[in-house]
């Protein structure tokens, strides 16, 4: 995380705009890490298949229309964190109310289930985040608590499926670059979105 120090503000000074805010806190706003050309093409592709799939398998229920907005989402930041290593919230957090309303209105008996899901996992990558500097961060954590909003009981088996494709990922590497890449960033929001979209169907 990038910690920046801004200076005092003075009457006369005008609120930052959204776009200014962004940049002072060391990222670009997130129409600028939007996939473009093939890549958005494939994004796209993917996340309407996948919410297709979400139907078909499942029908016209809230399941399917919490997938139709889930999984999409994961590819699209999935895309994002792996050329940015940036998870924007204003995706994630407008698809976690979007995903609660839903399970909440078609399923209202499991919704503190899935809330509870949610605030494990994203407590559990914030403690995790929190030990080992430099390794998780507040994004991957945020993209947790979605996960567990979705998915509910199914939750575990998705971070078995994200920690284990870490795990190779970073095996990979090692073997490929030797021990001089050990301290190589591996953005975690893919296996994230790997892990949900695997969990959300196959669980």
């Amino acid at each position: 995380m990038t910690h920046v120090l801004a200076a005092p503000s003075t009457p006369e000074a005008a609120p930052p705009k959204p776009a200014e805010k962004a940049e002072e806190a060391g990222r670009p706003p997130t129409r600028e890490l939007l996939p473009r050309g093939t890549a958005a093409a494939l994004v796209a592709t993917a996340g309407v298949a996948l919410a297709i799939v979400s139907f078909v398998d499942f029908g016209a229920s809230g399941r399917a229309l919490v997938g139709a907005v889930f999984c999409p989402m994961l590819v699209l930041v999935a895309a994002i964190d792996f050329k940015h290593q940036l998870l924007p919230n204003d995706i994630l957090w407008p698809a976690a109310l979007l995903i609660g309303l839903i399970v909440a209105a078609s399923n209202p008996g499991a919704f503190l289930t899935h809330l509870a899901a949610a605030a494990a996992l994203g407590g559990f990558l914030i403690a995790s985040g929190l030990v080992v500097r430099g390794g998780i961060g507040m994004g991957d954590a945020k993209l947790g608590f979605v996960l567990g909003l979705a998915l509910g009981t199914r939750t575990l088996s998705a971070m078995m499926v994200a920690f284990a494709g870490l795990l190779l990922a970073a095996l990979w590497v090692l073997a490929r670059q030797g021990l001089s890449a050990r301290k190589q960033a591996i953005p975690f929001g893919p296996f994230l979105a790997l892990g949900g979209i695997l969990a959300f169907f196959l669980g």
